[in-house]
């Protein structure tokens, strides 16, 4: 039942239910960020809503295969974790023509190459209708619905169905975005302890091994003391290599959100050294990039930074971040006035490296004006 509704039984409206709508309104925003509860959320619904009896969905892998789960109003666990191979079935057709599809009996189909009537005969499901689970051009899998009759699937029925896949393509998007931000910020927090660290412990670590080796050369004859002191200089320096490792442990990111790491850092230090406000957008959870193209890709953003910083005359900066041309594309957005020289479509030195460095990865940048008459610096590097 909707906030308004609730609202209209309780017109005056007490302190507690206010509380208790907006635990529960927040509790609703935070299942959108679980794909899971997202996904059981939207699946829980459809019996009622259009009158099936079972539900799932199967999420494509990195193989093509459709991978069934979340299968809600069961009797059976045929469902879960069933792996359909490329082609194969109700789902396999789906994918093969973009289009829902259905048909009144699965396991007597006669127009399917259909390997798992026997999961059907199982659970005892006929009638099945199956659409594409699809964000942005981009398949996420199939929506899967299901009778225990024999039934056909009219118009109403498969809108409904395909107005319920696009808000579970919808929430897979939104954890996919909230989980790689999360990855990110966790990272970004181990980079500034790290340097923390560093700037506080590593010094006093140094500090300790110059001041032995100082008061050594005082006990040079003292050998018993010297000894001592040779002992407490060894175990120092173990500690310091011990340390070392574990900063660079700390400040090494994994490849899948490395380049999201690098980049809210230096959106971040562009921000402190120029009181420009900066904001980075990542519109796609990227895929992973080669050391040697992310570091082109960020390259190239700090040099469109500096540029910024120098020329522009600028009162905010956009970073985006997006999967394009199957590789990825990041764009520095400013609303200042630009240099002079790319009117005639000449860049600086520094952008002139940058460009070349993207060159030897397959990558390429451009630089135009934009409408708020500023500047924007595109880098793009394939996958």
């Amino acid at each position: 039942m909707g906030l308004m509704a609730r609202r209209r039984r309780d017109p005056a409206g007490g302190t507690a239910d206010r509380l208790l709508e907006l635990d529960e309104d927040y509790a609703r925003v935070l299942s959108l960020l679980d794909r899971r509860t997202a996904f059981r959320s939207i699946l829980e619904r459809l019996p009622d809503e259009i009158g099936i009896d079972v539900a799932w969905i199967g999420e494509l892998d990195p193989t093509g295969s459709i991978v069934l789960g979340h299968a809600v109003r069961t009797q059976t666990d045929v469902v879960e974790g069933l792996v359909v191979p490329p082609g194969v079935g109700l789902g396999g057709h789906v994918m093969h023509t973009g289009r829902p599809q259905w048909v009144a009996n699965y396991p007597d189909a006669s127009d399917l190459t259909r390997p798992f009537s026997t999961q059907a005969h199982r659970e005892g499901v006929k009638g099945m209708a199956a659409v594409p689970l699809v964000y942005a051009g981009r398949w996420l899998g199939i929506l899967y619905a299901a009778h225990r009759a024999e039934a056909r699937y009219g118009d109403v029925t498969v809108a409904a169905l395909e107005a319920a896949a696009a808000r579970a393509a919808n929430a897979a998007v939104v954890s996919e975005r909230a989980r790689h931000a999360a990855e990110v910020a966790v990272h970004e927090e181990r980079r500034r302890l790290a340097e923390q660290l560093h700037d506080t412990v590593g010094a006093m670590l140094f500090t300790i091994g110059a001041g032995v080796q100082s008061l050594g050369d005082d006990l040079a004859h003292h050998p018993d003391l010297r000894a001592r002191l040779e002992t407490i200089e060894r175990q120092a320096a173990e500690a310091a290599a011990v340390f070392r490792e574990s900063l660079q442990t700390l400040n090494a990111p994994p490849d899948a959100v490395a380049l999201g790491v690098a980049l809210r850092a230096d959106c971040r230090s562009f921000e402190e050294r120029s009181q420009i406000p900066t904001r980075l957008l990542m519109l796609d959870d990227l895929p992973p990039l080669a050391v040697s193209r992310a570091g082109a890709l960020t390259a190239a953003v700090r040099e469109a930074l500096l540029n910024v910083e120098k020329h522009a005359r600028a009162s905010s900066v956009l970073v985006s971040a997006f999967r394009a041309q199957d590789g990825v594309t990041i764009a520095v957005y400013d609303d200042g006035v630009g240099p002079p020289a790319i009117e005639d479509g000449r860049v600086g030195l520094g952008l002139a490296a940058a460009t070349e460095r993207l060159g030897r990865v397959g990558g390429y940048l451009t630089v135009g004006r934009n409408d708020d008459g500023g500047v924007t610096v595109r880098a793009w590097v394939p996958a």
